[in-house]
């Protein structure tokens, strides 16, 4: 095969990038055997991966855990970013951040590469592995030291490893916003549409139906459609959750429709709109307008 002069620039330059990648990894690894403590292993961590990116001279990374921020001083972030989650036993703790502090070119609609998204992530999860190893040794030395003691172990150290999950809630809640910002509430005649439940309540597992409240003033055509519309939301929710956690269910969602009638009497679901205690997060409401 016989390649022109643009081509075979093209490949070596993708095969350069491929090799500083590699690079990064093999010095995140080497922060890794020195087995820091997580503070300056973060700090580690953010001061030495720069010359993973395309652009290294520009390139700053930040990192926030447990509301402390790592980051070299002298630069401002800009809006040239990408980020990954620090996740530690399903549980968000933080994220790294990489900022180009200034324009350079643009690949479609960002200046990062899709392979730097992937490093990131893939370091990302270097972190969390990192981190979730300290804390279990931390919180199996501290387990055995407590064993025979009637109170158990402190469940809100930072240096323990989380009790509960939040990774669940959060992507449930962020599902459905992203619905109630595809409902057309004049369309299926809803007036309002709420969350309740272990969703809106932060307390969702991996197999958790996300609860949804709908205040509806319309017809029995359109409580039909509106029914079908969900049911296939909540189906391919279920997918995506099997695909996430392993866990098989008939539907993600569990929809609870209210009307006007309801509302008056003040039945079950009904009676948490407005309430004091317990009451139904509004999502999205019908202008008045």
């Amino acid at each position: 095969m016989i390649l022109d002069n643009s081509a075979y620039k093209d490949i070596i330059s993708s095969l350069r990038e491929r090799e500083k990648e590699m690079k990064c990894l093999y010095k995140v690894q080497g922060i890794v055997n020195e087995n820091l403590p997580v503070e300056k292993f973060l700090m580690e961590i953010a001061k030495h991966i720069w010359g993973g990116w395309q652009y290294p001279m520009i390139t700053r990374v930040k990192i926030t855990f447990e509301n402390k921020i790592y980051m070299e001083p002298g630069w401002t972030e800009t809006e040239w970013v990408q980020y990954a989650d620090i996740v530690i036993d399903e549980r968000v703790f933080g994220k790294i951040e990489v900022y180009y502090v200034k324009f350079k070119r643009l690949v479609v609609d960002s200046q990062f590469l899709p392979e730097e998204q992937k490093l990131l992530n893939t370091i990302a999860s270097i972190i969390s592995a990192y981190i979730f190893n300290k804390k279990l040794l931390i919180t199996l030395k501290t387990l055995e030291r407590d064993k025979d003691k009637e109170e158990g172990m402190d469940e809100n150290s930072a240096d323990l490893l989380p009790v509960q999950s939040d990774i669940h809630w959060i992507w449930r809640h962020e599902m459905a916003c992203k619905i109630a910002a595809k409902l057309n509430l004049e369309k299926f005649g809803v007036e309002a549409m709420y969350l309740i439940g272990s969703t809106k309540n932060a307390t969702s597992g991996p197999a958790s139906d996300i609860d949804i409240l709908i205040h509806f003033r319309g017809d029995a055509c359109q409580e039909k459609e509106l029914e079908a519309w969900f049911d296939g939301w909540s189906l391919c929710l279920s997918e995506l959750n099997l695909m996430k956690t392993g866990y098989k269910t008939n539907g993600l969602i569990d929809l609870h429709i209210i009307t006007d009638e309801d509302i008056v009497n003040s039945t079950r679901y009904a009676s948490m709109v407005g309430a004091i205690d317990n009451s139904a997060k509004l999502i999205k409401k019908r202008s008045n307008d």
